[in-house]
């Protein structure tokens, strides 16, 4: 009889223990949920655009496309809506938002009136054995030869085709980067002083500019970097002259002084050396980023740890030339690769957009 009483005031005991777990239980639950909610006090803030799938980029760093709900964190930032065929829009987040429940940008469609329309079709890209043999004849080239590593990324020549695009008719000068700086809240790059870029440089194409830097800027005007397939053949046309102008090195058409003391020209400065299409300083004055990795041509037979997608493709020359290289580095199928972080004083770029990527 004990022993059964002892068992049923266990049971009891048991049961009410049970009972009280549940009912803690519960009321932690509930404060932890009121706890929760009084605490998340970062409103969120829905951003769309007009047209929408535009791509957001908060602070420097793409978030996601249109519409989309953020939640930023305490303090100011900067948002922007970039997509392909349209301009760019930005906006400032204040610190507090609590009345604000939707910000809403609209894009305006891309002009290509400063851009010239490239043919779609094929072309030969790369240098044959005979363009080689003849620019070192010409030019000479120190300790450059035929055979030298600088000439091997380009062989052989080959035949590339290109859809229709435009291309910008002029490098993206100095005006056009501080524009983009000042709507997007960017850094200012490294040879500007108190917000702005040198004195009396405004017309110059910008430099100490990155791959993404680059990058970033044709997203802000609704375009995009050249291929370098694509920038080649608007260099050069569809018969593989050497230079755009022609096969032969002239050095009133281009900016290739080829020593340190001397620098960069305004965008335009040698109409005589414009391309078959029309398109400006595609030999010399800066390197040009392209989207293209650096790798081997089809056929090609030659091998470098860069190869894949390490570094990007520079196209162009430029107003200074390293190792003897001269006006070689300026033909319109010379291949330059830097690491996407690398800025440098003598590399710049344009943009592209193909005819089937603007907005209809």
């Amino acid at each position: 009889m004990f022993f059964s009483n002892l068992c049923l005031f266990s049971k009891v005991r048991k049961y009410k223990n049970i009972k009280m777990n549940k009912i803690i239980t519960a009321i932690l639950t509930l404060i932890i949920s009121i706890y929760l909610i009084c605490c998340d006090r970062t409103p969120t803030l829905e951003v769309t655009s007009e047209p929408s799938g535009a791509k957001v980029i908060l602070d420097g760093k793409e978030i996601g496309i249109t519409p989309i709900k953020i939640q930023p964190s305490p303090g100011e930032h900067r948002l922007m809506v970039a997509k392909l065929g349209y301009y760019g829009a930005a906006a400032n987040i204040p610190a507090k938002i609590d009345d604000i429940d939707e910000l809403k940008l609209n894009l305006k469609r891309i002009s290509t009136e400063d851009m010239i329309k490239i043919p779609a079709g094929p072309f030969l890209m790369g240098s044959s054995d005979e363009e080689i043999t003849k620019v070192v004849r010409d030019l000479g080239g120190g300790e450059l030869g035929p055979d030298v590593g600088w000439f091997a990324a380009e062989r052989p020549q080959h035949e590339a085709s290109v859809e229709e695009f435009y291309i910008d008719k002029y490098e993206v000068t100095n005006e056009k980067y501080k524009a983009f700086v000042e709507a997007v809240g960017k850094p200012t790059p490294r040879d500007w002083e108190g917000g702005t870029y040198p004195e009396g440089k405004g017309d110059h194409p910008v430099v100490y500019v990155s791959w993404e830097d680059a990058n970033e800027y044709c997203h802000w005007v609704g375009k995009r970097l050249p291929t370098e397939t694509e920038w080649e053949k608007a260099a050069r046309g569809t018969d593989a002259r050497i230079w755009p102008w022609g096969n032969t090195f002239d050095i009133t058409k281009c900016n290739v002084e080829s020593w340190e003391g001397s620098g960069s020209t305004p965008v335009g400065s040698y109409p005589d050396g414009v391309s078959p299409y029309g398109v400006y300083d595609m030999a010399g004055n800066v390197w040009e980023w392209t989207d293209s990795w650096y790798d081997a041509y089809p056929g090609s037979d030659h091998t470098t740890t860069e190869f894949g997608k390490k570094v990007r493709v520079l196209r162009g020359g430029s107003w200074y030339h390293y190792n003897s290289l001269g006006p070689i580095g300026a033909r319109c199928a010379s291949r330059d690769r830097a690491v996407p972080q690398s800025i440098s004083y003598v590399a710049g770029f344009r943009c592209a957009i193909g005819v089937d990527e603007l907005a209809e």
